[in-house]
């Protein structure tokens, strides 16, 4: 109904102008001398019009007041003026002391539209539907049904959805969808190293007595189940990480969407979260596009803009969740998930400040320092090598030297080439930046590590 504020007090005031009519000259009355035609059909179209408008101000007080109930049963104890002039005494008092009930309650249903915004009286109908039980249930059915529900129509799928209740279907939903992701890019990631995979679970079952050869048929099927066992086996285990980590996403976000005005409890929170990673199984693509990269030049932006536009759709479903199943603002459902991805990035980078803390790799607090840009760094002293570095690595500046800085690292004192480092400025604010450029480096060296002695392995496999 689009009714401006005051066309609905317009309506709310003639029925109650009407029910005072009704009340002065028929319900108020003791004594009923004329009863003619005339005053028998003015009653009659009285109570036919106070019944007509019932339904417009019913619709406007939304059924909090129960206004109808009280109204109809007023009206079925007064059929006629006939029956009114043969009421008892308590009947007569009855009837009066409910007819100014009706009128106390018209005059709080006038309150309650005079002090309701349209939009908030719409965002809590939707909310008081959800906490029943609706008519439709999008989160019941099976995982690829809820999929299409979420990516055809979120809007629509997170305003039914029950903020109420448990979080089973949605803790199903989420394990669900991070153990296909996981398994996507491992059987991928299998299917581009099929040479190294074989390789490796051959070593497996060798070093475990399995088999002392793969020569035979059935030695060749027990190698592969090990390859598929071990699918299973770290695909789960990396999507059991990845599901405590959405739940303390949840609970950071909780926390923004409370803040900036949240109505809902955390497993509502925990609903939008999970329902809103869906996007996430884009990034099955990436091994695939990593393996274009490496083979065939594809540019490394690809990769860089498949994450960003999975990070903008899964904030979109955030918001949009947030919006709907909290009633917040669109700009308070922005903020809210704004708080609870800066909550989480600091915590993630609270990890990586430990984990650098503990290999004694943090810049200083303030001068310059050296940090390793090449996948290998030699540290020479009298034209010998001391110590190699690997890329993300921190050596103290000592001094420049020509075409070599001085570093120290530990006890050992010698020069880098500047080809390979960079000096750098340390400060505060460089730190965050500092802590996610040299974590990559790391997680890239330690794969190609990886790499290299798997393939190793696979060379001298038969």
């Amino acid at each position: 109904m689009r009714w401006s504020k005051q066309e609905q007090l317009a309506r709310v005031e003639r029925f109650a102008s009407l029910w005072e009519r009704l009340f002065n000259l028929y319900l108020n009355e003791e004594q009923f001398e004329d009863i003619s035609p005339a005053r028998e059909n003015d009653f009659l179209s009285l109570q036919g019009s106070i019944m007509q408008e019932l339904a417009v101000v019913t619709e406007l007080e939304e059924g909090r007041l129960a206004l109808v109930d009280e109204v109809s049963s007023v009206i079925n104890e007064a059929v006629s003026v006939h029956q009114l002039k043969t009421q008892s005494d308590f009947q007569v008092r009855r009837r009066k002391e409910r007819g100014r009930q009706v009128a106390d309650l018209i005059a709080n249903v006038k309150k309650f539209v005079a002090e309701r915004d349209a939009e908030t009286r719409k965002q809590e109908k939707e909310r008081d539907v959800r906490l029943s039980r609706p008519f439709w249930d999008p989160e019941k059915g099976r995982f690829g049904t809820i999929l299409v529900r979420v990516v055809s129509s979120p809007v629509r799928f997170f305003s039914a959805i029950r903020v109420a209740g448990e979080a089973k279907k949605a803790n199903a939903f989420l394990l669900t969808l991070l153990s296909i992701l996981m398994i996507g890019c491992v059987v991928t990631l299998v299917a581009f190293n099929t040479r190294t995979a074989r390789a490796i679970s051959y070593n497996a079952a060798v070093e475990s007595g399995i088999l002392t050869s793969d020569a035979s048929p059935g030695a060749k099927i027990v190698v592969w189940v090990i390859v598929a066992m071990g699918v299973v086996m770290v695909s789960l285990a990396a999507a059991i990480v990845a599901a405590i980590l959405a739940h303390l996403l949840t609970l950071l976000m909780h926390v923004g969407f409370k803040l900036l005005g949240g109505k809902g409890d955390v497993v509502a929170s925990h609903k939008v979260v999970a329902f809103g990673l869906t996007p996430l199984l884009l990034l099955m693509l990436l091994p695939f596009l990593g393996y274009l990269t490496r083979e065939v030049a594809l540019p490394p932006l690809v990769l860089a803009m498949l994450a960003g536009a999975v990070a903008c759709y899964i904030a979109v479903l955030h918001v949009v969740g947030a919006t709907r199943v909290h009633s917040t603002s669109l700009p308070g459902g922005i903020l809210g998930w704004l708080v609870g991805v800066i909550l989480f990035g600091a915590i993630a980078l609270a990890g990586l400040w430990l984990w650098h803390y503990s290999a004694g790799q943090l810049p200083p607090s303030s001068g310059s320092y050296v940090y390793v840009t090449a996948k290998q760094a030699r540290m020479l002293k009298e034209n010998r090598v001391v110590r190699t570095f690997s890329k993300g690595e921190v050596l103290t500046f000592l001094g420049e030297t020509g075409d070599f800085y001085e570093v120290k690292s530990g006890k050992d004192e010698g020069r880098v080439k500047k080809s390979d480092a960079r000096l750098r400025e340390a400060s505060v604010w460089s730190l965050p930046i500092f802590l996610t450029e040299s974590s990559a480096a790391r997680a890239e060296a330690l794969i190609d590590r990886l790499s290299r002695e798997i393939k190793k392995e696979a060379g001298e496999s038969p």
